[in-house]
């Protein structure tokens, strides 16, 4: 199992030797289950698990989850679809503590904003126009600037939000967007795929989906699913409405 390296594993206290095992013996198990099941089937508590992810290097269980995916993917290079993490990813995001204060936090900007400006890059970067129309029908003054385009700064007293849309979070074109944004006095709001990305970093909020990558016909070319971030974008747009509507 390469997510530790031989320091880490001789570091490793009894209790996290047990958990450590348990997912080298399931590996293909362990996507499919939440840090309390993996804390019992491990015979330790969930704190115990939390620890064995920040060894790994994790800022939690869903990091460590997202990775045991890649692992497994690079494994069998499949062209298969699994619906699976993406229905783990919104069931969970409705009981997440941080996801909905987020999203709260996320609506309060967007709805208070003059202007919302959507940005995306390769595959994410196509949803930036369904976002545009689902803002705009919560009542928002949108502008959907695809891949590269519309790179003008707002002006500091526009109010205005940047909503990065980009699974790697990485693109020189997305990173550089962001920065003269940030300097113009914008707010950030990124989706992405992890959190550790410049794009997730440079953001004032961030929602990380944590999605295994989808293996195409040539292996060198390789895609994420995109239900996590439409979720995000029609729930973004509704407390948008709710916060409306309550006024």
């Amino acid at each position: 199992m390469s997510l530790f390296d031989p320091e880490q594993i001789r570091q490793m206290k009894p209790g996290e030797f047990k958990v450590y095992n348990y997912i080298t013996l399931h590996m293909e198990e362990i996507p499919k289950m939440n840090i309390r099941q993996l804390a019992d089937a491990a015979g330790v508590s969930t704190t115990t698990v939390l620890r064995l992810c920040e060894k790994a290097g994790c800022e939690g269980y869903t990091e460590l989850k997202y990775r045991i995916r890649k692992e497994l993917g690079h494994r069998e290079r499949a062209c298969s679809y699994d619906a699976v993490p993406a229905t783990q990813f919104i069931r969970s995001s409705e009981q997440a503590g941080k996801f909905l204060r987020d999203m709260e936090l996320a609506a309060g900007i967007c709805e208070k904003a003059g202007l919302i400006i959507l940005c995306g890059d390769g595959e994410s970067g196509m949803l930036t126009r369904y976002g545009a129309y689902l803002l705009s029908s919560a009542g928002k003054a949108v502008f959907s600037a695809e891949n590269g385009s519309g790179l003008s700064c707002p002006k500091l007293d526009s109010g205005s939000v940047l909503l990065v849309l980009s699974a790697s979070g990485e693109a020189d074109e997305t990173v550089e967007r962001i920065n003269r944004y940030k300097a113009a006095g914008a707010s950030v709001i990124s989706i992405t795929n992890t959190a550790q990305c410049p794009a997730a970093q440079m953001s004032d909020i961030n929602f990380a989906c944590y999605m295994p990558e989808i293996c195409g016909e040539l292996d060198h070319i390789s895609r994420i699913s995109q239900i996590p971030a439409v979720y995000i974008l029609e729930r973004l747009a509704a407390a948008i409405q709710s916060s409306k509507t309550e006024k």
